[in-house]
């Protein structure tokens, strides 16, 4: 495999497809990472403007079978649409207070037109992703992925401890202890299957103890259907060119982080970074799902930060582990009942496993700009992006006099950071070599 195995120790590579037994468990933790992060918008929404329960479930059916058809896109090896990567695809918690705006001043019906004139955006910015080849640098990149790890450390630190109105719960710091050091237990074995599957074990073992502390409740199971088919165009469409607007801004950041996601991806997994194919074709990948998404009812997708921290913690590189996840998903969209098992999974469980993967994320971006001369200029931009980015998500209300849809795009920590790495390295002579 080359110098790939030299930052990380990798169990499977990308083209590598383990026997069925083992890959099988091995897609069911990508499943387990994202799930919670893939309904929640789903659910958010339908509380905000009071939909029924069954028109509940039929959203969650909707995020969870574009969660599927998007990942599929974005694995394939085709030079103009997908990155060929195993990156896992899902619904984005970055447009969720854009979605909750628009839902709740137009309705649903403006949320899935602009998704979907957002994606055939993000399709254009994918296409000419070669002639902003200068702005998407290895240091913007690294900032990037830096950024991204960073700020969703806090976002898996709050699940482990109990959640909002419920922080500091000791059952849930204990469950979410349990998480960790069962990781970290799996990760010390020589056993190969047992570390690339630790961050499955870690959760099997979250839920068996959450269960007997009775924080786990069967009862919506039970009440759940069989089976189900996701129908597209359930919401007629309604265009409202603020939303709109609102949306292509949301869509360049998705834009930026998923080129982040793709570079935490090939550093840890490959030592390298990513092609121009792979950065095209992953950004028009998202864009196409995000399209395909809204005429499914659902809401804009984009890789998934955390299934990449799965990659790099467990080292299963594997396109064909990844590709097995989204068959799973599919399958779980077309069978609420089973759907509904993995989504009463508590939060302190999966907030155990998200700090382990969300802290490698930030890793990766830290062995990406370990690969760049920290001369006082780079060291310059790199401190003044992570710090405006990672700063402004921290005290976000530093910004609460200017309007409610720039402060989401400012303190969501990736744009900030991108945006002052961006005009620095353009912007800042480069220092001659003696």
């Amino acid at each position: 495999m080359g110098n790939e195995h030299q930052n990380i120790d990798i169990i499977y590579g990308i083209e590598d497809k383990p026997e069925f037994r083992k890959a099988l468990p091995l897609a069911f933790q990508h499943v387990f990472a994202m799930f919670a992060a893939n309904i929640t918008v789903p659910l958010m929404v339908s509380s905000l403007i009071g939909l029924s329960s069954e028109e509940t479930t039929f959203l969650i059916q909707c995020a969870l079978f574009m969660a599927g058809v998007g990942t599929l896109i974005q694995i394939r090896k085709n030079k103009r649409i997908g990155s060929g990567l195993p990156i896992v695809m899902g619904t984005s918690n970055a447009f969720l207070s854009t979605v909750l705006s628009i839902a709740s001043s137009f309705g649903l019906g403006a949320v899935f037109t602009a998704s979907f004139l957002g994606g055939l955006f993000e399709i254009f910015l994918g296409k000419n992703i070669h002639r902003l080849r200068k702005i998407f640098s290895p240091i913007v990149s690294g900032v990037v992925v830096v950024t991204l790890g960073i700020t969703l450390i806090p976002v898996g630190l709050r699940q482990a401890a109990g959640g909002v109105g419920n922080l500091g719960d000791g059952n849930a710091i204990l469950v979410s202890s349990v998480v960790l050091l069962t990781i970290i237990l799996c990760n010390k074995t020589r056993n190969r299957f047992m570390k690339s599957a630790s961050i499955l074990i870690g959760i099997l073992a979250g839920f068996i103890l959450s269960g007997f502390l009775g924080m786990v409740s069967m009862e919506t199971v039970g009440s759940s259907s069989w089976i189900e088919i996701p129908m597209p165009f359930r919401y007629k469409w309604d265009f409202q060119p603020a939303a709109v607007i609102g949306m292509l801004f949301m869509y360049v950041a998705t834009t930026i982080e998923t080129i982040g996601d793709i570079s935490a991806l090939t550093v840890a997994g490959e030592s390298r970074e990513p092609t121009e194919n792979e950065k095209t074709g992953g950004v028009m990948a998202d864009g196409i799902s995000s399209a395909l998404a809204a005429m499914m009812n659902g809401f804009p997708n984009t890789s998934y930060t955390q299934n990449i921290g799965v990659v790099n913690l467990t080292g299963v590189f594997s396109r064909h582990v990844v590709r097995i996840g989204a068959y799973l998903l599919l399958l779980l969209a077309f069978f609420p009942k089973f759907a509904t098992v993995l989504s009463i999974m508590p939060g302190p469980v999966l907030g155990g496993a998200s700090i382990a993967m969300f802290s490698m994320v930030a890793v990766s971006g830290i062995s990406l700009l370990g690969k760049i001369t920290m001369n006082s200029r780079n060291s310059l931009i790199v401190a003044l992006s992570l710090g405006l980015g990672i700063g402004l998500s921290i005290v976000p209300e530093a910004l609460s006099g200017l309007h409610k849809d720039l402060q989401l795009i400012l303190t969501s920590g990736v744009v900030p950071s991108a945006v002052t790495a961006m005009v620095l390295d353009h912007w800042l002579p480069r220092e001659e070599r003696s």
